[in-house]
């Protein structure tokens, strides 16, 4: 009992960092807006087209600039101030949500400015994505970077419980365009912390071009195997379970009789589980020597929920499926991301950061156009178990097939 006790606490010593907290209390507030915008948009889509392709294809456009532009903004966040540039990328996601809700305000009711907004929020996340991982890292140096990034994922997780439920009541009771301003708004809070926070980043000086960086980070990756199976676990993820979220609005609606609120409830719960996970799961996960073996487990749990879930139809049952499948999403992630900057040379944490964002991002536009499609032709619980046995085969195969990660002991170096 002790024992867990002070791996708990000592999970938080990051906090003890100034520059490192001030940046978390911002990042909480823009979070949970980010989150209650990206509610408000899904139901926003169902509600003008009654369509699941159209939800997959609003997710696959936010997130298909990531495969083509991580190339360039890994290299970028490696040679600029990374600070300057989230600022910069904040401030237009600012812009962005102050500019859709006003078009919702005027009545907009046809989805095209919406697939326009898609692609823009895509090409800043592009910047932002590898730039906040490396950030931290700059905040907490590498001897936290484990926790520290568990603590990121915390308020990521914050934000997912408390965002969509604050917008299924923004909604409900207002409207769609009130949930768009409410996170322009909130980005004044990570703005305002960038502004005053300071960091030690090894700034990469510039020689040779973008692309031939990236590859030089790719080549890193062919000689670090371990680093290409954690990039399977982080791409799991994002396809089968962030992709099967994006059913909430169908689910909601035509399964469980409910409106947007309940679809808050339902992207509510997945928040609630990850926070319990961070909180009680990824302290134990950290103290695991052997990390291949419980980032794998962590995989299968998650698709046997996705294949549970898929037969409930009714909403409590669904919400404790989806708080159950969601325990791991941030074990998986922090980890992995942790795990590759432990792996990669100073100069190098963005551009690696980038090789794992392109793919996973990149590769969330096949998830979410197959899933959206499945749930078109099967209708949206086929979609979630077509998804969790697909999950649950890939983390069988890491377990039983692939030793190497499986006995994989994170407190040695790993072999080339």
């Amino acid at each position: 009992m002790l024992t867990a006790r002070s791996t708990f606490l000592d999970s938080f010593t990051p906090f003890k960092n100034v520059n490192f907290r001030t940046y978390l209390m911002g990042q909480v507030v823009s979070l949970t807006g980010t989150f209650m915008q990206q509610m408000a948009l899904q139901w926003f889509v169902w509600e003008i087209t009654q369509d699941t392709r159209w939800i997959g294809i609003v997710a696959a456009i936010t997130s298909a600039p990531a495969f083509f532009l991580m190339p360039f903004t890994g290299s970028i966040a490696d040679r600029v101030d990374r600070r300057k540039l989230l600022i910069a990328m904040q401030s237009l996601e600012m812009v962005l949500a102050f500019g859709m809700a006003l078009l919702i305000f005027r009545g907009l009711s046809v989805v095209w400015p919406v697939l326009i907004f898609a692609l823009l929020l895509g090409i800043t996340v592009s910047f932002t994505m590898p730039s906040q991982g490396a950030f931290i890292g700059d905040l907490s140096g590498m001897g936290e970077i484990r926790k520290s990034m568990m603590l990121y994922a915390l308020a990521i997780e914050i934000g997912r419980f408390v965002g969509p439920a604050l917008a299924g009541f923004v909604v409900a009771q207002f409207n769609t365009a009130t949930a768009f301003l409410l996170n322009g708004l909130s980005f004044g809070a990570v703005i305002f912390t960038l502004s005053i926070v300071r960091a030690e980043q090894m700034r990469r000086p510039p020689s040779g071009n973008l692309l031939q960086n990236f590859g030089e980070a790719v080549g890193y990756v062919r000689q670090k195997p371990r680093i290409a199976d954690l990039l399977v676990c982080s791409l799991s993820i994002m396809l089968f379970v962030f992709a099967s979220l994006q059913m909430a609005a169908p689910i909601a609606d035509i399964v469980l009789n409910g409106g947007p609120q309940l679809v808050g409830y339902m992207l509510g719960a997945s928040g609630a589980g990850a926070v319990l996970g961070i909180l009680v799961i990824a302290p134990q996960v950290q103290r695991v020597e052997r990390a291949g073996m419980a980032l794998s487990i962590a995989l299968l749990w998650s698709g046997l929920w996705l294949v549970l879930t898929s037969f409930f139809t009714w909403a409590p049952l669904t919400l404790l499926g989806i708080f159950c499948f969601s325990l791991n999403i941030p074990v998986v992630l922090a980890s992995v991301s942790a795990l590759i900057q432990m792996l990669a040379p100073s100069d190098m944490r963005a551009r690696l950061l980038s090789v794992s964002s392109m793919l996973s991002t990149g590769a969330q536009p096949l998830g979410a156009l197959f899933v959206g499609w499945l749930g078109n032709a099967l209708g949206p619980l086929a979609a979630l178990r077509v998804n969790g046995i697909l999950m649950a085969t890939i983390a069988l195969a890491l377990l039983l097939l692939h030793r190497e990660f499986r006995n994989w002991d994170v407190s040695r170096p790993p072999a080339a």
